[in-house]
């Protein structure tokens, strides 16, 4: 019988930070109440409007991210998806975390093993291709 693979104090850290991290975001997004533009819902926080696009002219690839996590974390799915592609898939991947930390802290899963699964590889594949999809359509509404 093999012997069981040690159980590491980075991975738990890790776990730990992840799990540190998730938890506020959706927190924060369940207070939030998503702007009706689509964008703009992190000025709630105190944040200034976009500075990216007011600096650049360009839209913002990450505009709407904030509106959309608040928009899931209300259960306004269609909401979200305009405010942006990504953010329903992010919002998933941030519940998955908050919910998996206090496991992989515990039992010290190896953050390795699961960084290199192929499902997640693809996951975040799809999360990359819904960004820039976002970003490509809104360069087309204002330069196409």
């Amino acid at each position: 019988m093999p012997a069981a693979a040690p159980v590491r104090l980075a991975d738990r850290l890790v776990w730990g930070a992840a799990g540190a991290v998730a938890w506020p975001v959706l927190g924060t997004a369940a207070w939030l109440h998503p702007d009706a533009r689509g964008f703009g819902t992190h000025q709630q926080l105190g944040l200034p409007p976009c500075t990216f696009e007011a600096m650049t002219r360009v839209p913002c690839p990450g505009c709407g991210l904030t509106t959309s996590f608040a928009a899931m974390a209300h259960g306004h799915v269609v909401e979200a998806l305009r405010a942006h592609l990504m953010g329903p898939l992010l919002f998933a991947l941030t519940v998955a975390v908050a919910a998996a930390a206090p496991g992989g802290v515990r039992r010290g899963w190896s953050v390795l093993r699961v960084l290199s699964q192929r499902s997640l590889t693809m996951y975040l594949g799809a999360t990359l291709a819904a960004g820039l999809t976002t970003f490509a359509l809104r360069l087309w509404q204002r330069f196409g």
